[in-house]
């Protein structure tokens, strides 16, 4: 019993130290873990949205109703699915839905112009984006694509496009494109930043192919040298020619685009309505080269067009 008992007061040092040290170890793991998740649950970084409509609508974002418009609010950083219902009785308006980004310490602006058809609604998204240049720069998305972007009255290009080195201050940017409503935009570029614009045009409710020869509006629109489908053509081009076809996706883009190369990714050169005929220049896989004006080549796709030999 005594030897039993000497052997406890030896050991029991030891241990306590042992304890004591572990102890201070679970004590540094526990404030690291601590911190780690105070940094974790830190509040998350926000943007600014503001969203204006004509007629009042109500906001929602990602099916949540964050107000009437106009609303300017704070909202976390990401990616939502923004959706604008009419608040209107004395007329049908369609609801407008889209996917907007809200970035950190950035405002993004929404207005809409809504209507009794999707078709006819338009709606500007503006936001700003970071850039390492010391000028400013817009980009510009059109819904179609293909529309006719100016920058303080010159013509910069076809949709979409990039603007580089302009200067910072006050400008007008303008959309156009044949058989949708003209949009002008007042916007302000910065310094070192990229105003991202993206502007989905309203049908003008008046096709060019409704439209009256006596129009000088609608006729100024076609492109030079372009035989219309209200025009008509006497007779049938050379062969081997194609027929423009008269499909869903054509009739809702207000025409088959024309690109610059044989690839849905070049740039739009011009429109060509269901109906129209053209002369073969040149052919590649699932590509018509077709000369649309008196002296302008482009590329149209096969699959939107009929060829006769």
């Amino acid at each position: 019993m005594i030897e039993v008992q000497s052997s406890i007061e030896v050991l029991l040092p030891g241990m306590k130290r042992k304890i004591g040290f572990l102890i201070s170890i679970l004590a540094i793991v526990g404030l690291i873990l601590g911190g780690v998740k105070l940094v974790g649950s830190g509040s998350p970084k926000q943007g600014m949205l503001k969203v204006a409509s004509s007629p009042t609508a109500s906001v929602f974002l990602d099916n949540k109703h964050i107000g009437r418009t106009p609303v300017e609010t704070k909202v976390d950083a990401g990616s939502f699915i923004i959706r604008l219902v009419p608040e209107t009785t004395t007329q049908t308006l369609a609801s407008w839905q889209g996917n907007i980004i809200i970035s950190p310490d950035i405002l993004t602006y929404v207005s809409a112009t809504l209507a009794e058809s999707e078709f006819a609604i338009a709606v500007d998204t503006l936001s700003l984006e970071k850039i390492t240049s010391k000028f400013a720069e817009v980009a510009v998305t059109t819904n179609p694509d293909g529309a006719t972007v100016a920058l303080d009255g010159g013509t910069k290009g076809i949709s979409p496009l990039s603007i580089p080195n302009i200067t910072a201050g006050d400008h007008t940017l303008t959309i156009t494109s044949l058989g949708f409503l003209a949009r002008s935009l007042k916007i302000k570029t910065t310094a070192g930043y990229k105003l991202n614009a993206i502007v989905k045009l309203a049908l003008s409710g008046e096709t060019p192919q409704e439209a009256s020869p006596s129009s000088p509006a609608k006729q100024d629109l076609a492109p030079q040298g372009t035989p219309t489908k209200a025009a008509g053509a006497a007779t049938d081009p050379a062969k081997p020619f194609v027929t423009i076809k008269d499909t869903p996706d054509v009739r809702k883009n207000n025409g088959l685009n024309v690109r610059m190369e044989p690839s849905k990714n070049a740039t739009v050169a011009a429109q060509v309505q269901p109906g129209e005929k053209f002369s073969i220049e040149d052919e590649k896989t699932g590509w018509y080269q077709i000369k649309y004006d008196a002296k302008s080549l482009g590329w149209i796709s096969g699959q939107y067009a009929t060829k006769t030999e």
